[in-house]
This record gives C-alpha cells, structure tokens and sequence, in this order.
C-alpha cells in the first residue's frame, strides 16, 4: 500500500484550495455583480420610462395651453381663464365674468357738476320747487352725463318732499343710461341699487324680488366693471336683500387678484409665468404685446390643474405622481414633490411653457419573482466546476494581459520621455559646441544661441516639472495654494507665454473672453495655467500647420469653462475613455510619431479634481477637439 507523503498532501490542498476558493469567490462576486446589474438595469428602465411619460405630459400640457389660448383669442370663454388688455385707458377683460372685480374701470363718462350749480344754490337755499324745475329741464339734455346728473338730483329732490312715486320713475330712467359714472360708480348700477332700497316699502314683495333677481343676474354676470371696494359694497346690498351670501369663486377671487397685478406692472417691470396671489393661489401668466397694449391670458389654478389630471388620464399615469413647477423647483400643481424622492423633473426652459414638470415614480411592476429565478439559476451556476475553473482561467488571463498592458505602457513612456529629452538636450549640445569651436562668435548669433539654450533649458526643465508634478499627483503629495484669480487675466498670460515659447511653433493662437462679468475662481494659478499649458501643447501636437487655436473663457452651468479647441486630428469615440489615464496615448498619435509622454491629460485630470472641477472633450475624427476645464466660481 503506498505511503502517502503529508508534505506533499498539504502542499496539494493548499495548492488546491488556493486555486479552488480564489475561484469560487470570483464566482459569487460576479453573480452578486449580475444581480446588483441587474437591479441597476431595472431601474435604467423605469427610470427611461418615467422620463418618457414626463415628456409626454410635457407635449400634453403644451396642447391643453395652446388650445385654451386658440379660444380665448377667439373670444369663446373657457371656464378659469380671461384675456386682459390694458390701454392707457384701463384694463379689460375678456369675458368680464371671468372676474369679480378690476384694477380701475375703464373711460366712463364722470357726471359734471357745473352746469347744476345755480339750480343746486336754489335747492339748498330753500327754493326745491324752482330747482326741481332747472333739474327737470336738463333732464333733456343731449348729453347723457348731464341727464344722469339731473335724474340724480331731481329723484333727490322728489325723495326729500317725499314723491317716492316720483323718484322711482326718475331712478327707472337713470337705470337706462350708460357709460356713465359717478366717484367711480356706474350711474345705472346706482340707479337700481337704489330702486330696489326704495322698494323695501310701499311696493308689492314681488316687483322687489324681480327687480333684486335681476340686480344680481347682472351683478354676477359681470355686467358693470367695478373697482373691488365698489364691488364688494354692491355684493353686501345684494346679500342683504336676497338673504344669500354673494362671494366671487375662488377662480374669480385669484384672476382679479391677477388682474389688479397686471394693471400695476403692465408697463413697467417683468411679469412673473405663475402669479402667486395673496390667498397662495398660484395663476399661470402668458404676456403677450403690441404696440397699442398689453395683452396677458390668465389661467385660474383650477384649470391648470384640470389639465394635469386630464395629462394623467390621457396617459394612464397616477395623478398624485404628477405636479407641476415654478422656475424656483416649487410645487404650484397637482401632487407634492416629495423631498429625495427619485423625481424626473423637465424645467420651464426646457417644457418651453410656464411651468416645469415633475414625475414620481408610479407602481413597479413586480420583479420578486424575476429575482428569485435568477437566485436559482446564480446557484445552479455555483455548483458547475468547469464554470469554476473557466472563470479562473479567465481571471488569471485577464490579470496576466493587464500586467502586460502595463509592462508595455511604461515601455512606451520611458521611449517617450527619452524622445522628449533627445531633442532640448540635442540643441543644447549643438549650441555648446559652436560657441566652444568659434570664442569670436557673432553677438548677434551668440545671442541667438543662448536664446536657443534657453528654451531647450526651460523645456527640460518643465518636462522633468511635469514628470515630478505627476509622481507626486500620484502620491496625494501635491500641494495647492488655492488663491482668488481672474480667470480671464490668468488665461490671457498663459496663451501670451505660449505664444512667445517655442512650443507654440508658430501656431496662431486666439483668445476669446465671453462679455460681462466671469467672477473669479478660487485656484491654484500655477496649476490651472499648467492644465492650460498642456492643452494647448497637444493642440499644436495634433494640428497641421497652418490652422488656428482657439482659446475661450464662458460661463458654464458648473461654474466657469475654459475651452481649447483645436482643427487637428480629432479623437475616435473609442479612445475617448482611455487617454486621460497615464501611458495612454492615442493609437493613431503612435502611429503617425507624434512626441508625447502620455502622462500629460492626466495631470490635467488630477488638477481639475484637486480645484473641484472637471474636463470636458467634444471631438471628431479629422474635425479636431476642443477639451474645456470646468471650474467652479468663487461664492
């Protein structure tokens, strides 16, 4: 019976459970990466899809609006919305019982008081009969201002000699006149206000309950266009008489709220899209002038939010999961955003209406047993031995290549970096040894060689910076002395230094600073100008002669971009990942011998994260690049 050695047992179940449990745990941290994938996929999907029904509210909610403005402008009334129109005579409504009450009525003829004078000294003189007579007579005047106040003050003096009779066949025939007004008050309003006072007593009950039914008929349908004291004392009258409360709706209450608003600021000041009135009602506003006037559709909340929900039925959606947004993220509609919760949300610039759009996620489809089936197949997997030793094939592999890659990117780098001193080095010594050979050089051509060493000098001395500014990028030992600076000045330096540098090679270089006021930014000056520099380097790397570089300073919606665009070679979409990490260059860089140590876009991602920022790339093969430095301002 052979003997088995318990050295080479113990070897074999290390070897084996090296092998094996490296393996297995390979193996179960993968299926926990499918489920958590998968997971992440479900919810990529959800979440495509509450986009896409939040851009079909949006299209919804434009057709809604746009249908109730076609109306209106066709002067067909839509219940919650009224046009307003302010001349310098007033402020319109259109329909007018759209509103309880206006700003300020429009041009009415006022009643004048001249003319009474004279008969007026005989009234109060003691004289009513010869007053009455002079009243009587303008009662018969062709203008109708001046009959309306001869019918007040005849009816008055009818009243004080107690003609009750009298006085209401005068108020009947002021009743007919109108476009006339007394301190801000229609004089037919006025007149049957007051017939139906003196109907209280001495007529049957049933002339005064038509003539107080017909009072409030027009009063509410908005026959008169009355201020909002005027109105509410003529609602108080009403009330009184028909023993029922007169109170405008809440649509009437916010669209004549709305409406003093657009009186105030039609002509002069910004008008708000969403109104928010003093009873927290909020009313979508659509301004819309000429020459002649302002023109505002007002929307009442109530038709807003039947829109929402007809958008919610429209599309099968939860109407609670629905609300709508003023530019400030407020909610002014339908459902409550909730705070954190995973919204979809399109703004009012990018709805194109007055207000943005918020989604919340409505009921998942249940996926437990979707996740249990993949539980059982992930289990069923676990129990596969070939699968076992594949999958640690496959990582020794994929762990052999990555050593490799690195193997041949530090080759590539260390070839690099020998190119890049070859040359300054090579100038340096050409220089030397022509000054060594002649001591009666030229001043002129001495002077062209120190200028010549000067530059191979600065050169190596900002490629072994570089080199010494990455290892310690790498090492988290870099220092930052973060300063306020002046992000155009600080651009405007760096581009004139390159220009006078050898490295620009002629290249004409434009600078592009965006109008107004840029803020400044809290940065390391060096830094970023040595971010900058390196860009612009690779775009006089990458571009044929004889094309342009364009430098610009924005602002951005993160703060500040600084943009390099250049017209050279461009950047395939599939190397666009790989070159901000250190050693990677381009494969057609390499191909065509473009100097480069492939550590230069590298260091401009490691300053950009250390200032808070970030790089952006727009590229297109043969088109060129432009790669933008995003900074934050300043607060």
């Amino acid at each position: 019976m052979p003997v088995v050695n318990p050295g080479k047992s113990r070897q074999l179940t290390v070897v084996f459970v090296a092998v094996l449990v490296p393996a297995a745990a390979t193996l179960v941290w993968l299926g926990l990466r499918l489920l958590e994938q998968d997971r992440i996929l479900y919810g990529q999907r959800i979440a495509e899809q509450q986009a896409a029904s939040a851009d079909a509210v949006v299209r919804r909610l434009g057709q809604l609006l746009a249908g109730t403005e076609r109306r209106v402008l066709d002067g067909k009334p839509v219940a919650g919305a009224v046009l307003l129109r302010r001349t310098a005579d007033g402020v319109t409504v259109r329909p007018q019982f759209g509103v309880a009450w206006m700003p300020a009525s429009p041009t009415a003829l006022a009643v004048p008081t001249a003319v009474f004078a004279q008969a007026e000294a005989f009234e109060y003189q003691g004289n009513p009969a010869r007053a009455l007579s002079v009243y009587s007579g303008l009662t018969r005047s062709p203008d109708a201002a001046v009959r309306a106040g001869a019918f007040l003050r005849t009816a008055r003096v009818r009243r004080q000699r107690g003609d009750i009779a009298a006085a209401i066949l005068d108020y009947r025939s002021l009743a007919t006149l109108e476009g006339v007004s007394l301190d801000g008050m229609p004089v037919d309003l006025l007149a049957r206000r007051t017939l139906c006072d003196l109907m209280t007593t001495g007529t049957s009950r049933e002339s005064f309950s038509e003539a107080v039914a017909a009072l409030e008929r027009d009063f509410t349908a908005g026959r008169w266009s009355l201020p909002r004291d005027a109105w509410e004392l003529v609602a108080a009258d009403v009330s009184r008489w028909t023993g029922r409360r007169i109170a405008p709706t809440t649509d009437q209450r916010a669209l004549s709220a709305t409406a003093e608003w657009f009186g105030a600021r039609a002509r002069g000041g910004r008008l708000e899209p969403v109104f928010l009135t003093d009873d927290g009602a909020h009313v979508t506003v659509l301004r819309r002038d000429d020459a002649d006037a302002a023109h505002a559709l007002a929307i009442a909340p109530s038709a807003v939010e039947g829109w929402l929900a007809t958008a919610a039925a429209d599309l099968s959606l939860d109407p609670a999961s629905l609300s709508l947004l003023n530019d400030r993220g407020e909610t002014i509609a339908g459902g409550a955003a909730t705070p954190g919760a995973r919204l979809v949300r399109r703004t009012p610039a990018e709805t194109g209406l007055p207000w943005g759009v918020a989604l919340a996620p409505g009921n998942a489809p249940a996926v437990s047993e979707e996740f249990q089936s993949r539980r059982r197949l992930l289990a069923m997997g676990l129990g596969a031995l070939g699968l076992l030793l594949a999958g640690g094939a496959y990582l020794l592999w994929r762990v052999v290549q990555r050593e490799i890659a690195v193997a041949r990117l530090q080759a590539e780098f260390v070839a690099a970096v020998s190119h890049e001193f070859r040359t300054p080095v090579t100038s340096l010594r050409h220089s030397i040894e022509l000054l060594q050979e002649d001591d009666d050089v030229a001043r002129e051509r001495r002077v062209s060689f120190y200028d010549v060493m000067s530059r191979s000098t600065e050169r190596l001395h900002r490629l072994v910076e570089s080199l010494l500014d990455f290892a310690r990028m790498e090492d988290g030992r870099k220092p930052y002395d973060l300063q306020p600076v002046d992000p155009a000045a600080l651009v405007t330096d760096i581009v004139r230094d390159f220009r006078d540098d050898s490295a620009s090679r002629g290249y004409q270089v434009a600078v592009t600073i965006a109008p107004g006021t840029l803020g400044t930014i809290r940065a390391d000056a060096a830094a970023v100008g040595h971010a900058l520099w390196n860009l612009l380097d690779n775009a006089v790397k990458y571009s044929p002669d004889g094309t342009g570089i364009a430098v610009s300073v924005t602002p951005h919606p993160r703060g500040l971009a600084i943009a390099v665009a250049d017209e050279g070679l461009g950047i395939p979409r599939d190397e666009r990942g790989d070159i901000f990490l250190k050693f990677v260059r381009g494969e057609q860089a390499s191909r065509l011998g473009i100097k480069g140590t492939g550590v230069g876009l590298a260091i401009v991602c490691h300053i950009m994260r250390a200032h808070g920022g970030s790089v952006e790339l727009d590229s297109e093969p043969g088109k060129g690049s432009t790669f933008r430095l995003i900074l934050p301002v300043a607060s």
